[in-house]
């Protein structure tokens, strides 16, 4: 067993690891001395995989800004002396279409997989609550129950009565 959640990764990912990705994040595991059921491991796959949507967003941008500046530095040379001027203003349309579409572009991706993880998240949380709610309302009575037979209150074990409630005889 290499010490690597597969199953984990795969959830996060939506893909199979590739040996980089293994190795990359055995290299942190390593690093930090995790082991291979600590519970920073997904915390690190999020982050992780947040860093690599991060790093994936910039570089389609530089390319799509580089794809944008090659065509505008074709367009004076194209025109003429004479259209010059006219094609530096258009240039300088161009370059803030762009960027405005690319600023859009970017702020929807991310607010829409913040809003993807936000209710993920909130789902978890919600159903966690509910199970540590129930542990601690069974806990309780069951405290409550010893706490009851150790006091001696009682002078038979409690029994259910016939409408479905707990009753004890009280010694006097």
């Amino acid at each position: 067993m290499t010490g690597f959640p597969e199953d984990l990764f795969t959830q996060i990912y939506r893909r199979a690891p590739t040996e980089d990705d293994r190795d990359r994040l055995l290299r942190v595991k390593a690093g930090l001395g995790l082991s291979p059921r600590d519970e920073l491991w997904p915390v690190i796959m999020v982050l992780d995989y947040y860093d690599r949507a991060i790093r994936s967003g910039r570089i389609d941008t530089l390319r799509y800004v580089d794809r944008v500046l090659d065509e505008l530095r074709s367009i004076p040379e194209r025109a003429g002396p004479i259209a010059e001027a006219e094609a530096r203003k258009a240039i300088a349309r161009i370059i803030k279409d762009a960027s405005e579409q690319i600023a859009r572009t970017a702020a929807q991706k991310s607010i829409t997989t913040a809003d993807r993880i936000s209710r993920r998240q909130l789902i978890v949380a919600a159903v966690v609550g509910a199970l540590v709610a129930a542990c601690l309302a069974g806990t309780t009575a069951w405290g409550m129950y010893l706490f009851l037979e150790a006091r001696g209150l009682c002078a038979e074990p409690p029994f259910l009565t016939d409408g479905g409630q707990i009753g004890c005889f009280v010694q006097r």
